[in-house]
C-alpha cells in the first residue's frame, strides 16, 4: 500500500499524511504501536470491569480473543510477510520502547501472580512466561488469517483457558484478597509503564 493510497482510505491528502509522517514504514510502525497498545489497554480494562480476569487463566483468553480481533497484532505474532513485508521492529525507537515497557509489564504481572499465590511457585517465571507465549502463538497460527466466527474463537479461547489453568495454577478456588491484591500491583505498574493519555478509545482494531 501507498502513502497515496493510505492517503485517500483515511479521505485526507497525500500532504497531510506527511504531515505527520516522514515514509510508508513510519505509518506502519505507529500503527503497530497503538495495537500493541490496545491489546494491554483492553487486557487491563477487563480486569478493572472483574478483577478476577487478572488470573492467568483468563487472562491468556482474553489476550487470545483480543489478538483474533486485530490483524495487524495476528500478523505480528505470525510473522506474516505479506502484511509486514520487510518491517523489523528493530527499526522503530518506538515500538521498541513500547516493547520494552510492555515486557516489564508481563514481568510485573507475573510476579504479582506468584506473590499472591496465584500460580505454582515451583515453575520458573520465565518457563512460565515462554510456555504461555508459545501457546498463545500456537493459537494463533491454528486459526490462520482468516476472519473467525465466534464459535471457533471461543473454542480456541477455552483451550487455552484449561491448559493454562491446569498446567501453572494451584488447585482450588482463590480468595477474594489475593486476587484483588495481584489486581492492584498490576493497576500500578499499568499505570506507571502506559501513561494515561494513551489509554483511548481502541475498539476498532486497525487494518492497513
Amino acid at each position: 500500500m501507498t502513502v497515496e493510497e493510505v492517503a485517500s482510505h483515511a479521505g485526507v491528502s497525500k500532504s497531510s499524511v506527511y504531515l505527520h509522517w516522514n515514509t510508508k514504514d513510519d505509518i506502519f510502525y505507529d500503527a503497530l504501536d497503538r495495537e500493541c497498545a490496545a491489546l494491554v489497554c483492553e487486557a487491563v480494562d477487563r480486569v478493572r470491569r472483574n478483577p478476577a480476569e487478572i488470573l492467568a487463566h483468563r487472562m491468556a483468553a482474553n489476550l487470545l480473543r483480543i489478538i483474533l480481533d486485530r490483524p495487524l497484532l495476528r500478523a505480528l505474532l505470525m510473522g506474516d510477510q505479506a502484511i509486514l513485508g520487510s518491517l523489523r521492529h528493530a527499526k522503530s525507537s518506538a515500538l521498541r520502547s513500547r516493547t520494552a515497557a510492555i515486557d516489564e509489564l508481563i514481568h510485573r504481572y507475573l510476579s504479582a501472580l506468584q506473590k499472591n499465590q496465584l500460580i505454582c511457585p515451583d515453575i520458573d517465571l520465565r518457563i512460565t512466561r515462554k510456555a504461555v507465549w508459545e501457546m498463545l502463538r500456537g493459537m494463533i497460527f491454528s486459526a490462520g488469517t482468516e476472519p473467525l466466527g465466534k464459535p471457533r474463537s471461543a473454542e480456541l479461547a477455552q483451550v487455552m483457558t484449561v491448559t493454562v489453568r491446569r498446567a501453572f495454577e494451584p488447585r482450588g478456588v482463590p480468595g477474594i484478597d489475593r486476587i484483588t491484591a495481584a489486581a492492584a500491583e498490576v493497576f500500578e505498574a499499568f499505570d506507571e509503564l502506559i501513561p494515561t493519555a494513551e489509554n483511548l478509545d481502541f475498539e476498532r482494531p486497525m487494518v492497513l
